[in-house]
């Protein structure tokens, strides 16, 4: 009945999936969301974007539909596989990135205390990374004054990579991982940020074990995947990029020659 709720239980699939159903059902019951993985807790269950994904491209049927809560216990994170804890990090770096440079610094000073999940560090960082992102989404719920997409650093080339491998190669953390190594590089050939910013980012990457390249890509499907991207507005990207550590910016200025190139030496 209306008056019910469905409880999401488990990752960020489970909790895009589940609120869908929410929005949708009875034309919208509430929805509480409990994520299970480091991704879904700093990311996917905080903001309300609830969707599926189709062949030509990532979440690009769905809603808005806030959820009535969001309880996440940390001790669920001793359950995930190494490599799904690993791919969570990215959201949680990504938020250092765009608009908190304290936080990215933390991550830089407590690297092994994160990856080996200690308490007190480990609820500092998801709680700022959830407050980042739920201050945004606070000041932009549907994103449309662009500020809820500067959400979206490494998303643009990081779905284009999901979507051109099926969904099955990549985690979603790690195409995001490989997508932010490509939007700083764009940032530094856009004369935004500099050559150290972006060897900064890539070194706290590789340090959390997530991927700075991606051998073997085919260029010109992800450029095709690119266009389709959610962020496009006359047929220009929109794209999310870097003027500094913590410092985000939206452009849609960026010469295709040079994604083109930088797309090329992350698949090399």
């Amino acid at each position: 009945e209306r008056g019910n709720a469905i409880i999401a239980l488990g990752g960020g699939m489970v909790g895009d999936l589940a609120g869908f159903v929410a929005a949708t059902f009875l034309r919208g019951v509430s929805v509480v969301q409990v994520p299970t993985s480091l991704v879904a807790m700093v990311d996917a269950a905080v903001g309300g974007k609830t969707a599926v994904n189709l062949p030509v491209g990532k979440n690009l049927v769905g809603a808005f539909h806030q959820p009535r809560a969001v309880l996440a216990d940390l001790g669920t994170l001793r359950t995930l596989p190494p490599r799904e804890l690993t791919s969570g990090w990215a959201e949680a770096i990504k938020h250092g990135l765009i608009l908190d440079a304290s936080l990215l610094q933390l991550f830089e000073e407590s690297g092994d205390a994160l990856m080996a999940l200690e308490p007190e560090v480990t609820t500092e960082v998801i709680r700022r990374s959830m407050a980042i992102k739920a201050g945004i989404v606070e000041e932009d719920e549907r994103e449309t004054k662009g500020r809820r997409t500067l959400l979206n650093y490494g998303h643009t080339i990081g779905h284009a990579l999901e979507a051109t491998t099926g969904y099955s190669h990549l985690l979603h953390g790690e195409a995001v991982s490989a997508g932010m190594v490509a939007a700083a590089e764009i940032s530094h050939g856009m004369g935004l940020l500099p050559r150290e910013a972006v060897e900064r980012q890539s070194r706290l990457l590789r340090r959390f074990g997530l991927p700075t390249s991606f051998p073997g890509g085919a260029t010109q499907d992800i450029l095709k995947a690119v266009e389709l991207d959610k962020k496009v507005t006359s047929r220009a990207v929109n794209w999310v990029l870097l003027e500094g550590i913590g410092q985000a910016t939206l452009r849609s200025d960026v010469p295709r020659e040079l994604v083109r190139s930088v797309v090329d030496a992350l698949c090399k």
